[in-house]
């Protein structure tokens, strides 16, 4: 019989993991976007016990009036007081495996298992975007139930009939949807889009191209926000015509966390399988919190440990909680393309 390396020969996990952990970083247009903003609580949460983390915070001082100065003894001023509020996040358990038979590799004359370590980084990169965008869907969808839609601008309709400019993805409606956070619309700074709006931009020939700090890699820009395109952001069918939705997002919008899991890296040989021909699998595991900051989750409806992406989508399980709509660095831009 050939000889084949397995996968057990290439894989020690203690050296896989950190190089899986550094590619999944560098990789993710998430990561790389300024989106995520490492939080040290957080990290200290994943290497304790418990399915949620309480987040205290401050609420800032009240805007009443300073008092007026007198001479009058007698009259005192009564001091403002500071009140606090906390957020919640949810811990994240996720894992996936890939599995590969002995007789494939030999009977093909390469190993699948070899393609499968070169894209695991890219896989977990894609399954952490994803999941940031059914967050944004979970947290909108209760922004639009709970608090007037007020981190929402909506331009889409359901009408008959081709959208007019009026209803499309455009400058005017990014610079509407900003302004929804007033004076502190400066701090947005990325914008998460379905590649139907993107390519509209693209026909305009509206879209810039800037490269990262190093000069390696090219990354879109529009309006001087940095572009994250994907497919997953919600394009809504209606009777007549599909909304698509386009977020602003604020740097350090999101809290993120990782801590491995006890084993976070494991590969199993299972010899009867294949009706004795083998079979060999790599589970890898992750463990972290990807959480908005101001948006509690509220654990409302959720059947196992952690939340599945539709459960992250659930309005039920998100409740806003910074006082302020303007603390809250997120947007919904709502056009027919």
């Amino acid at each position: 019989m050939m000889a084949v390396t397995r996968l057990t020969d290439v894989v020690v996990p203690e050296v896989f993991l950190p190089h899986m952990l550094k590619n999944t970083a560098e990789k993710s247009a998430i990561f790389q976007s300024g989106i995520l903003r490492q939080d040290a609580n957080m990290s200290k949460f994943l290497s304790g016990g418990g399915r949620t983390e309480n987040v205290p915070f401050w609420n800032d001082l009240s805007a009443a009036e300073p008092n007026i100065s007198s001479d009058d003894p007698a009259s005192d001023a009564t001091p403002q007081k500071i009140t606090g509020a906390k957020d919640v996040a949810i811990r994240h358990n996720r894992n996936q495996a890939w599995s590969d038979a002995y007789l494939v590799s030999e009977l093909s004359g390469d190993d699948p298992m070899k393609r499968v370590l070169t894209r695991v980084s890219d896989y977990w990169s894609r399954a952490y975007q994803r999941q940031m965008v059914s967050t944004l869907k979970g947290v909108f969808a209760d922004n639009a139930a709970n608090d007037a839609g007020d981190m929402r601008h909506v331009i889409g309709t359901d009408a008959v009939g081709a959208p007019v400019d009026a209803e499309l993805i455009s400058a005017e409606a990014v610079i509407d949807g900003k302004q929804t956070m007033g004076d502190a619309a400066e701090d947005l700074s990325v914008l998460v889009m379905h590649s139907v709006p993107y390519a509209r931009l693209q026909k305009q020939n509206l879209i810039d191209f800037i490269p990262d700090s190093e000069g390696k890699i090219q990354f879109p820009t529009y309006l001087g926000y940095r572009l994250v395109i994907d497919d997953g952001c919600p394009a809504v069918q209606g009777t007549n015509r599909i909304n698509y939705s386009t977020y602003l997002v604020s740097e350090g919008a999101f809290a993120w966390a990782e801590h491995p899991p006890k084993v976070a890296v494991e590969v199993e040989r299972k010899p009867g399988q294949g009706d004795g021909g083998g079979v060999e699998e790599l589970w890898t595991r992750r463990q972290y919190v990807l959480h908005p900051y101001g948006i509690k989750w509220t654990d409302s409806s959720v059947a196992g440990q952690s939340p599945t992406n539709t459960e992250l989508e659930n309005a039920a399980n998100w409740d806003r909680v910074y006082p302020e709509r303007k603390q809250i660095g997120l947007v919904e831009l709502v056009t027919n393309g």
